[in-house]
């Protein structure tokens, strides 16, 4: 036995319709050759499939065809549409993983830009701490990356866009804060980051990390200015970022700590071996000139000493 695609379509219209009368105008046959296609699909499935009210009820053998033939039907329009756009030669995609500080405050001015210049690519625009960036782009599961660079990156081809400090900052909120902080201080206070770093990938010199006692992995930006904010940890913070928001700007750097400051180069990144896509590259056009308009031009390299997120 074999569903004929003809049928198929007849029995949607009539389903989706709620009639006969109205399959037959919509598909431009006879009410009586539609009314003969839903008898023979019947007879072929030996059950009916659909109750001849006013408008029709399906069965439930008719429900479990007309979601098959729909699903279906969806594909089959997606797979047109694709065509069409590789006929055209429209079938660009852009995928960019971007971490949390960028997208907050350039993601969708870079957006606007780029669908102005290419309206008919597909997007996709993931946020991510920004070390799960490297591995998404180096899976292939985005094409590039735009977050700070981390300390191995020989493996990716780099365009440096702007030098970013991040800063060791409390809230005077903190039950704990005082005008000078002592290292036995800061081992009673979380630190809150959006990512850790892998043991194994551990460098030689020492990890800020190790200068605290507890650790909070959340991946939100927001959701770590708050605990900050409300006197319940303590975190790294893109200058950036206190530029942007004036209600954290009464945080204070704890600059009584040598390693309160991190440095970092911010760019786009992606794979030395694999060619880019024209959208890809267009996109690193947009950013470029994105950063050099805002007066943040690509800088020297930081130190790579940055080992959280």
């Amino acid at each position: 036995m074999r569903l004929e695609s003809g049928e198929l379509r007849i029995f949607h219209s009539v389903a989706r319709s709620g009639g006969f009368r109205a399959a037959a105008q919509e598909l431009h046959l006879t009410q009586s050759a539609v009314s003969q296609a839903i008898k023979q699909l019947e007879g072929k499935l030996n059950q009916p499939l659909l109750v001849r009210d006013r408008p029709v009820r399906l069965t439930r053998a008719g429900r479990r065809l007309y979601r098959h033939v729909d699903d279906q039907l969806q594909q089959e329009q997606t797979v047109l549409a694709d065509l069409s756009r590789l006929a055209r030669g429209l079938d660009q995609q852009l995928s960019v993983a971007i971490d949390s500080t960028n997208n907050r405050f350039a993601g969708a001015d870079l957006i606007h830009t780029f669908i102005g210049r290419w309206p008919e690519a597909r997007l996709k625009l993931v946020e991510q701490p920004s070390r799960a960036i490297v591995p998404a782009v180096m899976s292939g599961e985005v094409e590039m990356g735009l977050g700070p660079f981390q300390t191995r990156m020989d493996r990716f081809s780099t365009e440096p866009l702007y030098d970013e400090h991040r800063l060791l900052m409390i809230s005077p909120a903190h039950p704990l804060y005082r005008a000078e902080m002592t290292a036995g201080d800061l081992r009673r206070i979380p630190l809150v980051v959006s990512s850790l770093d892998e043991p194994d990938q551990r460098p030689y010199q020492e990890k800020l990390r190790d200068n605290f006692q507890m650790i909070w992995q959340i991946s939100s930006l927001n959701v770590r200015l708050n605990l900050i904010e409300r006197g319940l940890a303590v975190g790294y913070i893109s200058t950036e970022v206190t530029r942007q928001l004036s209600h954290i700007q009464h945080f204070r750097a704890l600059q009584e700590f040598d390693f309160a400051r991190i440095e970092r180069q911010v760019g786009l990144f992606y794979r030395r071996d694999r060619k880019l896509s024209s959208v890809a590259r267009d996109f690193i056009e947009v950013c470029r000139r994105y950063w050099t308009e805002s007066g943040s031009g690509p800088g020297r390299p930081g130190e790579h000493n940055a080992l959280l997120d």
